[in-house]
């Protein structure tokens, strides 16, 4: 009897690199793998969540490369944060509709944190749109989102490659991981608060991915350089990135899967 593995792949945060999870789908597609389970985080869950709905990688392309950054973000003057979220959930919900986590095609775990305590927070209940939302909360440049009793934030500062997310919480046996940010540069220049919000979260999230990578069976690392956290029009050039990187793990995956019949 043949054993099947639990696939599970990890979708790490980074904004308009997280394009690139899109090249490596398509790839994973292409070769017929299937994927039993996604864990995504900020950037990572909205690829994430779009795909485990069912959306095709075609339609995901298409709506890639025609993103602008003024669809999902929005000034705004608070004390919470310089731009509401609340754009980038209409956009969601404009894909989405009013989805719930159980009605989804794959299983998908959103991963947040908690604004108080620093902690990772897993979501695999109720909207989609929702906690997707919360995911991508960069404090200080995003509102906050209050959800589950907590004030939510990126999940980028306790987990940006949530691949424990996948064995801890959801029982992948067999598990990948794709890191949008390989060979990023960090920002030279702090001169505003977004700035400074980004770098600031993007100083922990390379410390925990690093950290969470070890435990994944298979890393998909894509080539970020010369890429920005903002630079949606480079899409095109970042799912080609992604489709590189997956190409070039494809012998081991299939590997991994031949000797995971094997017990």
């Amino acid at each position: 009897m043949i054993k099947k593995p639990r696939i599970g792949i990890a979708l790490s945060g980074g904004a308009a690199r997280c394009i690139a999870h899109i090249g490596v789908l398509e790839v994973l597609e292409s070769e017929g793998i299937g994927i039993d389970l996604i864990a995504g985080t900020s950037g990572g869950a909205v690829v994430g969540a779009l795909y485990a709905a069912g959306i095709s990688i075609h339609k995901m392309s298409e709506m890639a490369l025609h993103l602008s950054w003024r669809e999902v973000v929005k000034p705004v003057f608070s004390r919470g944060g310089l731009i509401s979220s609340k754009n980038l959930l209409r956009y969601l919900s404009k894909h989405l509709g009013a989805i719930q986590f159980k009605d989804l095609k794959i299983p998908l775990a959103v991963v947040a944190s908690d604004l108080k305590t620093g902690d990772k927070v897993v979501m695999t209940e109720g909207p989609v749109p929702e906690a997707v939302m919360a995911s991508c909360s960069l404090p200080v440049i995003f509102s906050p989102v209050h959800q589950h009793g907590k004030i939510l934030v990126d999940g980028g500062i306790a987990s940006n490659l949530p691949v424990l997310t996948l064995i801890e919480n959801m029982g992948a046996t067999l598990t990948l991981a794709v890191d949008v940010n390989d060979r990023a540069r960090d920002l030279s220049k702090l001169n505003n608060l977004i700035q400074i919000g980004i770098h600031t979260v993007t100083l922990f999230a390379k410390k925990n991915a690093a950290v969470e990578k070890r435990f994944a069976d298979i890393v998909m690392n894509v080539d970020a350089s010369g890429i920005s956290l903002i630079d949606l029009k480079k899409g095109a050039l970042m799912i080609k990135r992604g489709r590189t990187a997956a190409e070039k793990q494809i012998p081991y995956i299939k590997k991994a899967l031949k000797e995971f019949s094997y017990f």
